[in-house]
Protein backbone atom coordinates (compact mmCIF):
# COMPACT_ATOMS: atom_id res chain seq x y z
CA UNK A 1 0.00 0.00 0.00
CA UNK A 2 2.81 2.58 1.03
CA UNK A 3 4.40 2.25 -2.29
CA UNK A 4 3.66 4.09 -5.76
CA UNK A 5 5.98 4.74 -8.57
CA UNK A 6 7.29 4.58 -5.50
CA UNK A 7 7.34 6.81 -7.99
CA UNK A 8 11.76 5.85 -3.53
CA UNK A 9 14.93 13.10 -2.15
CA UNK A 10 19.02 18.90 -2.44
CA UNK A 11 22.30 20.73 -3.73
CA UNK A 12 24.76 22.72 -1.89
CA UNK A 13 24.14 23.75 1.31
CA UNK A 14 20.36 22.67 0.68
CA UNK A 15 21.54 19.37 -0.02
CA UNK A 16 22.65 18.87 3.43
CA UNK A 17 19.68 20.40 5.38
CA UNK A 18 18.55 17.81 7.76
CA UNK A 19 14.68 17.39 8.16
CA UNK A 20 13.22 18.60 11.70
CA UNK A 21 11.44 15.50 12.92
CA UNK A 22 12.84 12.44 10.62
CA UNK A 23 14.02 9.54 12.62
CA UNK A 24 12.07 10.17 16.26
CA UNK A 25 11.59 6.73 17.31
CA UNK A 26 8.70 5.82 20.04
CA UNK A 27 9.88 2.02 20.71
CA UNK A 28 13.12 0.24 21.42
CA UNK A 29 15.10 0.42 19.07
CA UNK A 30 18.28 -2.17 19.59
CA UNK A 31 18.54 -5.43 21.22
CA UNK A 32 20.66 -5.04 24.39
CA UNK A 33 23.25 -7.13 23.02
CA UNK A 34 24.28 -4.95 20.09
CA UNK A 35 26.76 -3.62 20.72
CA UNK A 36 28.82 -7.15 21.37
CA UNK A 37 31.18 -8.39 18.56
CA UNK A 38 28.82 -9.42 15.19
CA UNK A 39 28.89 -13.11 14.46
CA UNK A 40 28.74 -14.00 10.78
CA UNK A 41 27.12 -16.42 9.10
CA UNK A 42 23.28 -17.26 9.30
CA UNK A 43 20.40 -16.64 7.32
CA UNK A 44 17.63 -13.76 8.11
CA UNK A 45 14.11 -13.95 7.23
CA UNK A 46 12.37 -10.88 6.70
CA UNK A 47 8.68 -10.59 5.99
CA UNK A 48 7.62 -8.44 3.63
CA UNK A 49 4.00 -6.89 2.96
CA UNK A 50 4.08 -7.51 -0.68
CA UNK A 51 5.87 -9.35 -3.31
CA UNK A 52 8.36 -7.38 -5.79
CA UNK A 53 7.10 -5.90 -8.88
CA UNK A 54 10.24 -5.66 -10.90
CA UNK A 55 14.60 -6.34 -10.00
CA UNK A 56 15.46 -3.77 -12.19
CA UNK A 57 15.61 -0.25 -10.28
CA UNK A 58 16.25 1.40 -13.57
CA UNK A 59 12.21 -0.01 -14.48
CA UNK A 60 10.73 0.15 -11.10
CA UNK A 61 8.20 2.22 -9.62
CA UNK A 62 7.26 0.53 -6.17
CA UNK A 63 8.81 0.91 -2.73
CA UNK A 64 8.48 -2.80 -1.93
CA UNK A 65 11.55 -2.69 -4.43
CA UNK A 66 13.32 -0.17 -3.17
CA UNK A 67 13.68 -2.48 -0.03
CA UNK A 68 15.98 -5.43 -2.31
CA UNK A 69 17.42 -2.67 -4.04
CA UNK A 70 18.96 -1.13 -0.74
CA UNK A 71 21.03 -4.53 -0.29
CA UNK A 72 21.94 -5.46 -3.81
CA UNK A 73 22.90 -1.98 -5.44
CA UNK A 74 25.14 0.55 -3.51
CA UNK A 75 23.66 3.66 -4.38
CA UNK A 76 26.26 6.55 -5.38
CA UNK A 77 25.25 8.64 -2.73
CA UNK A 78 23.68 7.44 0.60
CA UNK A 79 20.79 8.83 2.94
CA UNK A 80 22.08 8.92 6.85
CA UNK A 81 19.32 7.73 9.33
CA UNK A 82 18.73 11.36 9.77
CA UNK A 83 18.22 11.58 5.33
CA UNK A 84 21.45 13.52 5.00
CA UNK A 85 23.65 13.03 1.97
CA UNK A 86 26.62 11.18 2.49
CA UNK A 87 29.29 9.86 0.78
CA UNK A 88 29.35 6.29 -0.32
CA UNK A 89 30.10 5.17 -3.85
CA UNK A 90 30.81 8.46 -5.12
CA UNK A 91 33.37 9.95 -2.51
CA UNK A 92 33.46 13.25 -3.19
CA UNK A 93 31.78 15.91 -5.40
CA UNK A 94 32.47 19.46 -6.79
CA UNK A 95 29.61 21.86 -7.87
CA UNK A 96 30.37 24.70 -10.61
CA UNK A 97 29.46 26.50 -13.86
CA UNK A 98 26.61 28.40 -11.25
CA UNK A 99 25.51 25.08 -10.45
CA UNK A 100 25.15 23.59 -13.72
CA UNK A 101 28.19 20.80 -13.48
CA UNK A 102 28.89 18.58 -11.09
CA UNK A 103 32.06 16.37 -10.93
CA UNK A 104 31.56 12.76 -9.57
CA UNK A 105 34.41 11.03 -7.78
CA UNK A 106 33.85 7.70 -7.67
CA UNK A 107 35.05 4.84 -5.58
CA UNK A 108 38.38 2.73 -6.57
CA UNK A 109 37.94 -0.94 -5.89
CA UNK A 110 34.72 -1.64 -6.53
CA UNK A 111 33.64 -4.46 -8.63
CA UNK A 112 29.87 -5.63 -9.44
CA UNK A 113 29.12 -8.93 -8.17
CA UNK A 114 29.64 -10.73 -11.57
CA UNK A 115 33.49 -9.57 -10.80
CA UNK A 116 33.29 -6.75 -13.74
CA UNK A 117 35.04 -3.28 -12.73
CA UNK A 118 32.36 -0.17 -11.36
CA UNK A 119 33.71 2.65 -12.71
CA UNK A 120 32.82 5.73 -14.56
CA UNK A 121 31.85 3.80 -18.24
CA UNK A 122 29.54 2.24 -15.78
CA UNK A 123 27.47 5.12 -14.15
CA UNK A 124 27.68 6.45 -18.09
CA UNK A 125 25.84 3.36 -19.89
CA UNK A 126 23.01 3.04 -17.25
CA UNK A 127 22.20 6.88 -17.17
CA UNK A 128 22.34 6.86 -21.17
CA UNK A 129 20.50 3.70 -21.36
CA UNK A 130 17.67 5.31 -18.59
CA UNK A 131 17.72 8.44 -20.79
CA UNK A 132 17.06 6.80 -24.06
CA UNK A 133 12.81 7.43 -24.23
CA UNK A 134 12.61 4.04 -26.40
CA UNK A 135 13.59 2.40 -22.84
CA UNK A 136 10.34 3.79 -21.23
CA UNK A 137 12.52 3.97 -18.03
CA UNK A 138 11.00 5.92 -15.13
CA UNK A 139 14.18 7.17 -14.25
CA UNK A 140 14.16 9.76 -17.40
CA UNK A 141 12.26 11.99 -15.22
CA UNK A 142 15.38 12.28 -13.04
CA UNK A 143 17.53 12.82 -15.34
CA UNK A 144 15.49 14.75 -17.96
CA UNK A 145 17.84 17.84 -16.78
CA UNK A 146 20.96 16.26 -17.84
CA UNK A 147 22.28 18.08 -21.14
CA UNK A 148 25.81 15.47 -21.38
CA UNK A 149 27.99 13.35 -19.32
CA UNK A 150 31.43 12.77 -19.50
CA UNK A 151 34.60 10.61 -18.46
CA UNK A 152 38.05 12.41 -18.23
CA UNK A 153 38.84 8.98 -16.60
CA UNK A 154 37.73 6.04 -15.12
CA UNK A 155 36.62 7.68 -11.64
CA UNK A 156 35.42 10.89 -12.36
CA UNK A 157 31.78 11.68 -13.70
CA UNK A 158 31.20 15.06 -14.92
CA UNK A 159 27.58 15.99 -15.60
CA UNK A 160 26.41 18.94 -17.51
CA UNK A 161 22.69 20.32 -16.80
CA UNK A 162 20.54 22.67 -18.72
CA UNK A 163 20.00 24.17 -15.65
CA UNK A 164 20.70 24.58 -11.88
CA UNK A 165 19.15 21.10 -10.70
CA UNK A 166 18.88 21.40 -6.75
CA UNK A 167 17.98 17.94 -5.88
CA UNK A 168 20.49 16.29 -8.30
CA UNK A 169 22.93 15.17 -5.42
CA UNK A 170 19.62 13.81 -3.94
CA UNK A 171 18.43 11.83 -6.57
CA UNK A 172 21.92 10.18 -6.42
CA UNK A 173 20.74 8.30 -3.02
CA UNK A 174 17.69 6.71 -4.79
CA UNK A 175 17.39 4.20 -7.68
CA UNK A 176 19.07 6.78 -10.63
CA UNK A 177 22.06 6.53 -8.03
CA UNK A 178 21.98 2.85 -8.24
CA UNK A 179 24.23 1.19 -11.12
CA UNK A 180 23.22 -1.90 -12.50
CA UNK A 181 26.85 -4.00 -14.18
CA UNK A 182 26.55 -2.99 -17.98
CA UNK A 183 27.84 -6.35 -19.02
CA UNK A 184 25.00 -7.93 -17.01
CA UNK A 185 22.73 -5.85 -18.72
CA UNK A 186 23.62 -6.91 -21.66
CA UNK A 187 24.29 -10.28 -21.63
CA UNK A 188 20.17 -10.62 -19.91
CA UNK A 189 18.67 -7.90 -22.24
CA UNK A 190 15.05 -7.70 -21.89
CA UNK A 191 15.41 -10.27 -19.10
CA UNK A 192 17.90 -8.47 -16.82
CA UNK A 193 15.03 -7.46 -14.44
CA UNK A 194 15.00 -11.58 -13.11
CA UNK A 195 18.71 -10.97 -13.37
CA UNK A 196 19.72 -7.84 -11.54
CA UNK A 197 23.67 -7.11 -10.58
CA UNK A 198 25.10 -4.39 -8.43
CA UNK A 199 27.64 -3.74 -6.38
CA UNK A 200 26.04 -4.13 -2.63
CA UNK A 201 26.31 -6.38 -0.20
CA UNK A 202 23.80 -9.13 -1.33
CA UNK A 203 23.83 -10.63 -4.22
CA UNK A 204 20.59 -12.30 -6.21
CA UNK A 205 20.08 -15.92 -6.21
CA UNK A 206 16.63 -16.84 -6.96
CA UNK A 207 13.28 -15.23 -7.02
CA UNK A 208 10.06 -17.82 -6.89
CA UNK A 209 7.28 -14.93 -7.38
CA UNK A 210 4.57 -15.11 -4.64
CA UNK A 211 6.78 -17.43 -2.59
CA UNK A 212 10.57 -15.84 -1.74
CA UNK A 213 13.45 -14.10 -3.06
CA UNK A 214 16.92 -15.54 -1.45
CA UNK A 215 19.97 -13.04 -1.64
CA UNK A 216 23.38 -14.26 -0.64
CA UNK A 217 26.44 -12.63 1.16
CA UNK A 218 28.37 -11.06 -1.44
CA UNK A 219 32.09 -12.46 -0.66
CA UNK A 220 34.24 -9.39 -2.48
CA UNK A 221 31.97 -6.67 -1.00
CA UNK A 222 34.16 -3.18 -1.01
CA UNK A 223 33.07 -3.14 2.66
CA UNK A 224 35.84 -5.42 4.11
CA UNK A 225 34.53 -7.57 6.92
CA UNK A 226 30.52 -6.97 5.37
CA UNK A 227 27.95 -7.69 5.31
CA UNK A 228 27.84 -10.72 8.22
CA UNK A 229 24.38 -12.41 6.95
CA UNK A 230 25.26 -15.15 4.75
CA UNK A 231 21.74 -15.26 3.35
CA UNK A 232 18.59 -12.84 3.49
CA UNK A 233 15.29 -14.87 2.25
CA UNK A 234 12.22 -12.31 1.87
CA UNK A 235 8.55 -13.53 2.14
CA UNK A 236 6.16 -11.54 0.85
CA UNK A 237 2.82 -12.21 3.32
CA UNK A 238 0.21 -9.70 2.11
CA UNK A 239 -2.38 -10.34 5.27
CA UNK A 240 -0.74 -7.78 8.08
CA UNK A 241 -1.50 -10.31 11.05
CA UNK A 242 0.09 -13.26 9.26
CA UNK A 243 2.77 -11.15 8.96
CA UNK A 244 3.29 -9.95 12.45
CA UNK A 245 2.37 -14.05 13.60
CA UNK A 246 5.31 -14.94 11.51
CA UNK A 247 7.32 -12.65 13.57
CA UNK A 248 5.91 -13.71 17.34
CA UNK A 249 6.60 -17.35 15.62
CA UNK A 250 10.13 -16.93 14.51
CA UNK A 251 8.97 -17.87 11.15
CA UNK A 252 10.59 -14.02 10.28
CA UNK A 253 13.57 -12.56 12.20
CA UNK A 254 12.22 -8.61 11.17
CA UNK A 255 8.94 -7.53 9.75
CA UNK A 256 8.69 -3.91 7.25
CA UNK A 257 4.95 -3.33 8.50
CA UNK A 258 2.89 -3.96 12.10
CA UNK A 259 -0.87 -3.48 11.46
CA UNK A 260 -1.60 -0.19 13.67
CA UNK A 261 -3.74 -2.03 15.97
CA UNK A 262 -1.05 -4.23 16.91
CA UNK A 263 1.05 -1.49 17.38
CA UNK A 264 0.25 -1.53 21.50
CA UNK A 265 1.24 -5.08 21.89
CA UNK A 266 4.77 -3.99 21.08
CA UNK A 267 6.06 -2.18 23.98
CA UNK A 268 5.02 -5.11 26.51
CA UNK A 269 6.79 -7.65 24.40
CA UNK A 270 10.18 -8.03 25.05
CA UNK A 271 11.39 -10.73 22.83
CA UNK A 272 10.67 -7.94 19.92
CA UNK A 273 12.11 -4.90 19.10
CA UNK A 274 10.35 -2.18 16.87
CA UNK A 275 10.55 1.21 15.74
CA UNK A 276 7.72 3.34 15.20
CA UNK A 277 8.79 6.62 13.54
CA UNK A 278 7.84 9.62 11.55
CA UNK A 279 8.07 8.82 8.04
CA UNK A 280 8.55 10.52 5.15
CA UNK A 281 5.37 9.08 2.81
CA UNK A 282 1.34 9.84 2.19
CA UNK A 283 -1.15 7.41 1.18
CA UNK A 284 -3.86 9.25 -1.17
CA UNK A 285 -6.27 9.16 -3.73
CA UNK A 286 -5.09 9.22 -7.47
CA UNK A 287 -8.17 10.85 -9.69
CA UNK A 288 -7.79 10.33 -13.42
CA UNK A 289 -8.30 13.83 -14.52
CA UNK A 290 -8.70 12.66 -18.41
CA UNK A 291 -12.13 10.43 -17.54
CA UNK A 292 -15.60 11.24 -17.04
CA UNK A 293 -16.54 12.04 -14.20
CA UNK A 294 -13.26 12.45 -12.86
CA UNK A 295 -12.04 15.28 -15.53
CA UNK A 296 -14.54 17.87 -13.93
CA UNK A 297 -12.42 19.83 -11.58
CA UNK A 298 -15.84 20.36 -9.42
CA UNK A 299 -16.52 16.42 -9.22
CA UNK A 300 -13.05 15.80 -7.80
CA UNK A 301 -13.16 18.87 -4.97
CA UNK A 302 -16.79 17.09 -4.05
CA UNK A 303 -14.39 14.49 -3.08
CA UNK A 304 -11.64 16.93 -1.48
CA UNK A 305 -14.46 18.13 1.11
CA UNK A 306 -16.14 15.00 1.73
CA UNK A 307 -13.74 12.83 3.24
CA UNK A 308 -12.98 13.26 7.02
CA UNK A 309 -9.64 12.52 7.39
CA UNK A 310 -9.30 13.29 11.15
CA UNK A 311 -11.95 9.94 11.17
CA UNK A 312 -9.82 8.04 8.82
CA UNK A 313 -6.56 8.32 10.59
CA UNK A 314 -8.67 7.08 14.04
CA UNK A 315 -10.37 4.52 12.38
CA UNK A 316 -8.15 3.03 9.94
CA UNK A 317 -4.68 3.66 11.91
CA UNK A 318 -5.73 3.83 14.85
CA UNK A 319 -4.07 7.09 15.87
CA UNK A 320 -0.62 6.25 13.80
CA UNK A 321 -1.05 8.87 11.42
CA UNK A 322 -2.14 12.66 10.47
CA UNK A 323 -4.27 14.11 8.16
CA UNK A 324 -2.53 14.99 5.03
CA UNK A 325 -3.32 18.31 2.32
CA UNK A 326 0.08 18.02 0.42
CA UNK A 327 2.94 15.78 -0.94
CA UNK A 328 5.31 17.09 1.06
CA UNK A 329 4.96 16.19 5.14
CA UNK A 330 5.37 18.02 8.25
CA UNK A 331 9.04 17.43 8.62
CA UNK A 332 9.80 18.78 5.56
CA UNK A 333 11.27 22.33 5.08
CA UNK A 334 8.41 23.10 2.20
CA UNK A 335 5.72 22.13 4.31
CA UNK A 336 2.51 24.31 5.19
CA UNK A 337 0.81 23.82 8.44
CA UNK A 338 -2.16 26.42 6.68
CA UNK A 339 -2.66 24.32 3.82
CA UNK A 340 -5.58 22.14 4.19
CA UNK A 341 -9.32 21.83 3.13
CA UNK A 342 -12.18 21.65 5.49
CA UNK A 343 -14.36 18.27 5.90
CA UNK A 344 -17.83 20.08 4.69
CA UNK A 345 -20.81 17.59 2.96
CA UNK A 346 -22.65 20.98 2.55
CA UNK A 347 -19.14 22.19 0.58
CA UNK A 348 -19.18 18.87 -1.39
CA UNK A 349 -22.58 19.03 -2.17
CA UNK A 350 -22.33 22.55 -3.69
CA UNK A 351 -19.61 21.36 -5.59
CA UNK A 352 -21.36 18.44 -6.79
CA UNK A 353 -24.24 21.46 -8.24
CA UNK A 354 -21.48 23.08 -10.03
CA UNK A 355 -20.69 20.15 -11.55
CA UNK A 356 -23.88 19.57 -13.11
CA UNK A 357 -24.85 16.65 -10.91
CA UNK A 358 -26.44 17.83 -7.54
CA UNK A 359 -27.43 13.97 -6.61
CA UNK A 360 -23.53 13.02 -7.18
CA UNK A 361 -22.01 10.60 -9.41
CA UNK A 362 -20.65 6.69 -9.24
CA UNK A 363 -16.76 5.53 -9.94
CA UNK A 364 -14.91 2.68 -9.69
CA UNK A 365 -12.09 2.97 -6.36
CA UNK A 366 -9.08 0.06 -7.37
CA UNK A 367 -6.78 -0.58 -4.59
CA UNK A 368 -4.66 -3.69 -3.95
CA UNK A 369 -6.23 -6.46 -1.85
CA UNK A 370 -4.78 -5.76 1.37
CA UNK A 371 -7.03 -5.92 4.55
CA UNK A 372 -5.57 -2.39 5.45
CA UNK A 373 -6.05 -1.08 2.08
CA UNK A 374 -9.90 -3.24 1.47
CA UNK A 375 -11.09 -1.29 4.98
CA UNK A 376 -9.92 2.73 3.90
CA UNK A 377 -11.40 1.95 0.97
CA UNK A 378 -14.58 0.88 2.55
CA UNK A 379 -14.38 3.51 5.32
CA UNK A 380 -13.75 5.91 2.01
CA UNK A 381 -17.09 4.09 -0.24
CA UNK A 382 -18.61 4.91 3.22
CA UNK A 383 -18.25 8.73 3.44
CA UNK A 384 -18.57 9.70 -0.34
CA UNK A 385 -22.10 7.69 0.07
CA UNK A 386 -23.05 10.58 2.49
CA UNK A 387 -22.89 13.55 -0.72
CA UNK A 388 -24.65 10.75 -3.18
CA UNK A 389 -21.38 9.91 -4.59
CA UNK A 390 -21.07 5.66 -5.22
CA UNK A 391 -18.03 4.21 -4.80
CA UNK A 392 -17.63 0.32 -6.43
CA UNK A 393 -14.66 -1.26 -4.85
CA UNK A 394 -12.36 -3.05 -6.74
CA UNK A 395 -9.20 -4.80 -5.07
CA UNK A 396 -6.56 -5.92 -6.77
CA UNK A 397 -2.82 -7.64 -6.36
CA UNK A 398 -0.38 -5.36 -6.26
CA UNK A 399 1.33 -5.68 -9.46
CA UNK A 400 -1.68 -5.36 -11.38
CA UNK A 401 -2.90 -2.06 -9.35
CA UNK A 402 0.53 -0.48 -10.24
CA UNK A 403 0.13 -1.51 -13.98
CA UNK A 404 -3.03 0.25 -13.82
CA UNK A 405 -2.36 3.04 -12.52
CA UNK A 406 0.75 3.83 -14.94
CA UNK A 407 -1.33 2.64 -17.55
CA UNK A 408 -4.31 5.42 -16.94
CA UNK A 409 -6.70 2.05 -16.58
CA UNK A 410 -8.59 3.68 -13.75
CA UNK A 411 -10.82 6.08 -12.52
CA UNK A 412 -9.34 6.41 -9.44
CA UNK A 413 -7.18 4.30 -7.02
CA UNK A 414 -5.46 4.09 -3.75
CA UNK A 415 -2.05 4.39 -3.47
CA UNK A 416 0.48 6.10 -1.64
CA UNK A 417 4.04 7.44 -2.10
CA UNK A 418 6.95 6.13 0.52
CA UNK A 419 9.04 10.56 0.11
CA UNK A 420 11.61 11.81 0.01
CA UNK A 421 13.49 14.28 1.62
CA UNK A 422 13.79 16.79 -1.30
CA UNK A 423 10.06 18.21 -2.10
CA UNK A 424 11.16 18.62 -6.00
CA UNK A 425 11.37 14.88 -5.85
CA UNK A 426 8.02 14.82 -3.94
CA UNK A 427 6.25 17.14 -6.60
CA UNK A 428 7.66 17.43 -9.80
CA UNK A 429 7.04 14.16 -11.47
CA UNK A 430 3.53 13.94 -9.70
CA UNK A 431 2.26 17.47 -10.78
CA UNK A 432 3.64 18.65 -13.73
CA UNK A 433 2.16 18.20 -17.49
CA UNK A 434 3.34 14.17 -18.60
CA UNK A 435 5.64 13.77 -15.31
CA UNK A 436 6.66 10.50 -14.73
CA UNK A 437 4.84 9.73 -11.81
CA UNK A 438 1.83 11.74 -12.98
CA UNK A 439 -0.84 9.01 -12.78
CA UNK A 440 -3.64 11.66 -12.54
CA UNK A 441 -3.37 13.12 -16.08
CA UNK A 442 -2.89 16.16 -14.78
CA UNK A 443 -1.84 19.41 -16.31
CA UNK A 444 -1.42 23.02 -14.89
CA UNK A 445 0.48 25.56 -16.94
CA UNK A 446 1.24 27.26 -13.92
CA UNK A 447 1.70 24.49 -11.66
CA UNK A 448 4.91 23.54 -14.44
CA UNK A 449 6.57 27.06 -14.34
CA UNK A 450 6.34 27.05 -10.20
CA UNK A 451 7.87 23.67 -10.28
CA UNK A 452 10.40 24.39 -12.75
CA UNK A 453 11.87 27.11 -11.19
CA UNK A 454 11.78 26.09 -7.85
CA UNK A 455 14.19 23.04 -8.87
CA UNK A 456 16.49 25.58 -10.67
CA UNK A 457 16.43 27.78 -7.46
CA UNK A 458 19.68 27.64 -5.65
CA UNK A 459 18.37 29.26 -2.15
CA UNK A 460 15.98 27.40 0.16
CA UNK A 461 13.84 30.26 1.37
CA UNK A 462 13.38 30.92 -2.84
CA UNK A 463 12.14 26.99 -3.40
CA UNK A 464 9.95 26.86 -0.29
CA UNK A 465 8.06 29.43 -1.45
CA UNK A 466 7.01 28.01 -5.32
CA UNK A 467 6.89 24.51 -3.82
CA UNK A 468 4.12 26.09 -1.11
CA UNK A 469 2.26 28.28 -3.93
CA UNK A 470 2.39 24.89 -6.19
CA UNK A 471 0.78 22.85 -3.76
CA UNK A 472 -2.14 24.79 -2.81
CA UNK A 473 -2.99 25.01 -6.97
CA UNK A 474 -2.75 20.76 -6.50
CA UNK A 475 -4.49 21.05 -3.51
CA UNK A 476 -7.61 22.85 -4.96
CA UNK A 477 -7.41 21.23 -8.29
CA UNK A 478 -7.49 17.72 -6.52
CA UNK A 479 -5.73 15.79 -8.96
CA UNK A 480 -5.02 13.75 -5.69
CA UNK A 481 -6.77 13.64 -2.67
CA UNK A 482 -4.22 13.76 0.23
CA UNK A 483 -5.54 11.47 2.82
CA UNK A 484 -2.68 10.80 5.89
CA UNK A 485 0.80 10.87 6.27
CA UNK A 486 2.17 7.25 7.08
CA UNK A 487 4.56 6.45 9.72
CA UNK A 488 7.52 3.86 9.54
CA UNK A 489 6.54 0.97 11.67
CA UNK A 490 8.85 -1.74 11.45
CA UNK A 491 9.79 -4.64 14.15
CA UNK A 492 12.16 -7.31 14.77
CA UNK A 493 13.21 -10.16 17.16
CA UNK A 494 15.40 -10.03 19.74
CA UNK A 495 18.40 -11.94 18.00
CA UNK A 496 18.57 -9.47 15.29
CA UNK A 497 21.79 -7.12 15.85
CA UNK A 498 22.66 -3.96 14.28
CA UNK A 499 19.31 -3.15 12.79
CA UNK A 500 18.33 0.51 12.58
CA UNK A 501 15.31 1.77 11.17
CA UNK A 502 15.09 5.11 8.99
CA UNK A 503 12.37 7.59 7.79
CA UNK A 504 12.69 6.46 3.91
CA UNK A 505 11.41 3.11 5.40
CA UNK A 506 14.06 1.02 3.61
CA UNK A 507 15.51 -2.12 5.60
CA UNK A 508 19.22 -2.03 5.78
CA UNK A 509 21.25 -5.73 6.31
CA UNK A 510 24.57 -4.57 5.76
CA UNK A 511 25.40 -4.05 9.52
CA UNK A 512 22.87 -7.07 10.40
CA UNK A 513 24.13 -10.34 12.69
CA UNK A 514 22.23 -13.02 14.02
CA UNK A 515 23.02 -14.39 17.36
Amino acid sequence: MWAKKTLTILSSATVLTTLAGCGSTTGSQASPATSGKPVVGGTLQVGINSDFVTLDPAMSSALIDRQLYINVFDPLLKLSPKMKIEPNLVTHWTISNGGKTYTLYLRRGVKFQDGTPFNAQAVVYNWKWEMNPANASPRLSDLKPVTSISTPNAYEVVVHLKAPFAAFLSELTGRTGMISSPTAMKKYGKNYDLHPVGTGPFEFVSWQKNAHLVLKRNPHYWQKGKPYLNKIVYTPITNPQQEYNGLLTGQENIIDSVAYQDVSQLASNSSIHYADMTGLGYSDLELNTTVAPLNNVHNREAINYAINRSALVKLVYFGHSQPAYQQNPPSSWAYNPNLKVPFSDTLAKQQLKLAGNPKGFSLTLIGDNSSSTIQEMETIQSELAKVGIAVHIKPLDFTTLLTDAITGNYQADVLGWSGRPDPDQNMYAFDTTGGSFNDAKYSNSQVNTLLLNARQATSQTTRKGLYQKAAKIVLNQAPYIFLTYTPVIQAWSANVHGYKAYPDDLMRFTDVWLK
